[in-house]
């Protein structure tokens, strides 16, 4: 673990997940806007603040003060990292930056280590991708900060990107010792269950992994609704899942980009949830519109429930299992938030798969976009997958990240042979978010220039 690589490969938003909530008792000496503007707003406005921040009277003891102070900075500044977005107007901490920052954490600690403090400065190191000297903090005040909750999390973290599975298990004892340390943090629970399931473990809880040793994998019947059937069988299907919103706001645009650069090698299957009328009215006028597509349609209702987002993005997979089952044809599942750029060439492959480095283990397999044909092995491993998905959806077990663990986690059922067959793809070559011309799609960001160009262009031409 001397590089941390992977840990500071990793997208910003598992950097900002433990680190956007710091909690500093400290600051009740503080105005109450500035510590609004910091703590709540995330003002990243140091030019503005730090005259303030210097100005206020806090009674302190002059050591105190200047170290509760430069804290404050650090933490206006590190603000910037909690952008998450792709657009070109993003700020990105530059080395001058980053070397500032951690100069107000060092000042701060010189004037007081506090533990409020340490947790603060491990954090804000931790969310500028200062991995070592976030780690030298814990473990040249490990004492101090050893029932941190925060502190824990960012370590177990690191541990299990860095594949460390011995000192991943020294912090999973610590946490699951005191249940306080995790509450309620969805996060934390993923990482401990998988973190455990990597450890040989067979988790029941939060994400039940029991379903993996079942000797079938039974399925049951849906009852999709089919709205328009599925007819042609001659091309790859294009599979995009959505509820209303999204159909209207991606799915439409998603099918123009599709008509524009593949109508000769594609059809769509929409698979819908919890739509209406008007939905069905304006597919109508689309099949019309783009006859090359075959548009087919189903739909499914989902009660709704405080985890709907989870059950969207499961329920997609286990139809994936149903459509490869069914339609006869390759299958193409896709987001509906993306945009075709370039023209699909076929491949035989049985299960092509995005690879992307960076990603937690759980993330291995990304749902963004999976190529399927059909055959024995596919279809045994999204049997498993669906299985896996629907005893923890039918159990409460609708939690963050259950459509990943369960791709990833029956990936183990397969045969050695069975997983070498498998092709795994840079995932910037075929789905980009950095609108590299070459790439097969592009995710949707409207505030890049180039993508919400090339969305406008599709409107233009295609809406009616």
């Amino acid at each position: 673990m001397s590089e941390f690589a992977r840990s500071r490969a990793m997208r910003q938003f598992y950097r900002n997940v433990f680190t956007r909530l710091i909690e500093l008792p400290e600051t009740d000496v503080m105005p109450a806007h500035i510590v609004a503007e910091i703590f709540s707003f995330k003002s990243t406005n140091l030019g503005r603040l730090e005259p303030q921040i210097r100005d206020v009277k806090t009674g302190l003891e002059p050591e105190k003060d200047e170290a509760l102070k430069h804290l404050l900075c650090a933490i206006v500044l590190a603000n910037h990292a909690l952008d998450e977005s792709e657009s070109e107007g993003r700020h990105r901490l530059s080395a001058e930056e980053n070397a500032q920052i951690i100069e107000y954490v060092v000042a701060a600690l010189k004037g007081d280590n506090n533990v409020n403090y340490l947790v603060a400065a491990i954090q804000i190191l931790f969310r500028i991708n200062e991995i070592p000297s976030a780690l030298f903090l814990i473990n040249n005040n490990l004492s101090l900060v050893s029932k941190s909750g925060p502190v824990l999390k960012i370590l177990l973290l690191i541990c299990l990107m860095e594949n460390d599975y011995n000192q991943a298990m020294v912090v999973i004892q610590a946490l699951t010792e005191d249940a306080s340390l995790i509450g309620e943090d969805p996060m934390a629970l993923l990482m401990i269950t998988c973190g455990i399931y990597m450890l040989g473990g067979i988790p029941d809880s939060w994400i039940d992994f029991r379903p993996l040793k079942d000797s079938k994998s039974e399925i049951a019947e849906a009852g999709y609704d089919v709205w328009i059937e599925k007819t042609a069988n001659d091309k790859t299907t294009v599979l995009v899942t959505c509820d209303k919103f999204d159909y209207f706001e991606h799915a439409v645009p998603l099918l123009y980009s599709v008509y524009e650069t593949n109508r000769d090698g594609l059809d769509v299957h929409l698979h819908l949830y919890n739509c209406d009328e008007q939905v069905k009215e304006s597919i109508t006028s689309l099949r019309d519109q783009l006859p090359e597509l075959h548009i087919s349609v189903s739909h499914e209702k989902i009660v709704s429930n405080d985890a709907l987002s989870t059950w969207y993005a499961s329920r997609r997979i286990v139809f994936l299992r149903h459509a490869l089952q069914t339609f006869g044809t390759p299958i193409m599942a896709i987001n509906a938030s993306v945009l075709m750029r370039q023209h699909w060439e076929a491949s035989d492959t049985s299960l092509m798969l995005l690879r992307n480095e960076t990603s937690p283990f759980w993330e291995v397999v990304s749902p963004e976009f999976i190529y399927v044909n059909p055959g024995e092995m596919a279809q045994r491993y999204f049997d498993r997958v669906a299985h896996f998905i629907e005893v923890n959806l039918n159990s409460g077990n609708a939690t963050y990240g259950l459509e990943q663990v369960a791709l990833f986690a029956s990936l183990d059922t397969l045969s050695g042979m069975e997983q070498m067959s498998i092709s795994w793809v840079e995932s910037a070559s075929i789905l980009s978010r950095q609108y590299q011309t070459d790439a097969f799609c592009w995710g949707v960001e409207k505030n890049n220039r180039s993508c919400a160009e090339y969305l406008a262009s599709l409107i233009q031409k295609y809406q009616r």
